[in-house]
């Protein structure tokens, strides 16, 4: 599944497309992505709502002004993944200390509602709804494995 995921992928890179068109799917992608990804950890707002918010139509109240922060992060979290390994052709290798500097962009700004501490991984046990994530004394290790991981397969 992997390698037909790495052929898709090449096909779409090497698609030639309309400059215009390109930026507009960057957008439509960024948004439904962040939409997709803070809609996990509980965000309520819908693309139509980020759209809104991007563009200055739409305002929230105060109480849920993290909601949007918490979808600005996520994209600016994804365009700066996206300016280093596309526009600049840097290839950073995953580590502990890098996932870690994405988790603290991710917390910027957002409080308390981020309900942990940016840039620190968690030391405590959590249940997220109904599943019970590894036990905190194992995170590190997991998160380690992933990167050896991804290094053999994708380095």
């Amino acid at each position: 599944m992997l390698g037909e995921c790495v052929a898709y992928i090449n096909a779409i890179i090497e698609t030639p497309i309309i400059p215009k068109y390109r930026t507009e799917l960057l957008q439509v992608s960024l948004i439904k992505g962040a939409q997709a990804i803070t809609a996990i950890e509980g965000n309520t707002l819908s693309v139509e709502d980020i759209i809104k918010l991007r563009e200055g139509s739409e305002s929230l109240p105060p109480s849920k002004v993290y909601l949007q922060k918490e979808v600005d992060n996520v994209i600016d979290a994804m365009n700066f993944i996206m300016k280093k390994l596309v526009d600049k052709n840097e290839i950073d290798i995953i580590s502990l200390d890098l996932i870690a500097h994405f988790h603290k962009s991710l917390g910027r700004g957002i409080g308390g509602a981020f309900n942990a501490t940016p840039g620190e991984y968690r030391s405590s046990n959590v249940i997220v709804s109904s599943y019970r994530p590894p036990g905190a004394g194992k995170v590190i290790g997991l998160v380690e494995n992933l990167c050896k991981w991804l290094k053999v397969e994708f380095g």
